[in-house]
């Protein structure tokens, strides 16, 4: 497995956010000619481990694993991409809490915005073996807004289907809701799953011949470079086809983004400090004494800020319109 722009293990740590040099065909996102072959998806999650050990080894996450961040080439290489919204450990903050990912890939600690590591990664690599094996990530056809509800509390994604015994158990381990007992990156080098499949990464680059001729018959592929969005590869079957964006933070204008630093927070509603903060705060303290009560509070309230997460300015949007709503009558 190789991160774009690097050679060794020595490398300047900048050139490992910077240097996103897409190669090949593209990203295992665009390949849509056909669904993959479990010795292909064993093959391209070994070479994603290796990746993600490396990272981890240097405490970063990577924070956006999916199918469209993994990029082959003709000879069969591949490439973990796009660190736009990786985070750094250090010793000190050995986790982090920022709300960054896309939607149906994104671990349930890291949409309730808990305390979260490496652990994240490995659960949206869970996702990313369901998606290369059935076309699409689980939950793919809700809304997006929904499915931030939908992966807290609901129970862990299963694969289904003609699958062998030994992929279920690798996405039923990557895909634990407690992160503690997610194997790490180098534990899952060692999966029956992996061991067992997996074959050279030239074997890969039959996948590009494939996606050749399909094109030459006269398909076309949407996907381009810098998209964000994927589609189903299932056979016979059309599938709707959502904008799977990456929620990502501001970029600061004239400076580059290191290591999930160097980013300015998307303007908030004003109302989220000024009107709803106080009230759940009275509320908390009204029903201190009623634990359910208090519980539902602080769960609504996790909710709108939530929802504030993913579209900045809806609050102050909900509170204009309530008030309209009351002044009227």
């Amino acid at each position: 497995m190789e991160v774009p722009g690097m050679q060794s293990s020595q490398i300047d740590p900048e050139e490992l956010f910077t240097k996103l040099d897409r190669i090949g065909k593209g990203s295992f996102g665009e390949l849509r000619a056909g669904p993959f072959e479990e010795s292909q998806i064993a093959t391209m999650l070994k070479e994603i481990l290796k990746g993600l050990d490396y990272l981890h080894s240097e405490k970063k996450i990577h924070r956006d694993i999916k199918a469209a961040n993994v990029l082959l080439s003709e000879h069969g290489q591949v490439k973990l991409a796009d660190f736009g919204v990786a985070g750094q450990l250090t010793d000190t903050q050995i986790k982090r809490e920022t709300f960054v990912g896309t939607p149906f890939w994104m671990a349930p600690e890291v949409i309730q915005q808990s305390a979260y590591d490496s652990k994240a990664d490995i659960w949206s690599l869970g996702i990313t073996a369901i998606e290369l094996a059935k076309g699409e990530p689980p939950n793919s056809d809700m809304h997006p807004m929904r499915v931030l509800f939908h992966i807290p509390k609901s129970p862990p994604p299963t694969l289904i289907g003609e699958f062998s015994k030994s992929f279920k158990e690798f996405t039923e381990a990557c895909l634990n809701k407690d992160p503690a007992f997610r194997p790490t990156a180098k534990e899952l080098l060692k999966h029956k799953f992996i061991v067992k499949h997996c074959k050279k990464t030239s074997y890969l680059s039959e996948l590009i011949d494939r996606y050749r001729r399909w094109k030459e018959e006269g398909h076309s592929g949407s996907s381009s470079d810098d998209s964000d969005s994927e589609s189903s590869n299932k056979e016979n079957s059309e599938s709707p086809k959502w904008s799977f964006t990456t929620v990502r933070k501001k970029k600061s204008d004239g400076r580059k983004v290191l290591n999930g630093t160097g980013q300015d927070q998307l303007s908030k509603s004003s109302s989220l400090t000024t009107v709803i903060s106080p009230v759940f705060t009275e509320l908390k303290q009204q029903h201190k004494e009623h634990s359910e009560q208090r519980l539902a509070i602080e769960e609504l309230e996790r909710n709108i800020r939530l929802a504030e997460d993913v579209c900045p300015g809806i609050t102050d949007r909900m509170v204009t319109h309530i008030i309209a709503r009351f002044t009227t009558k």
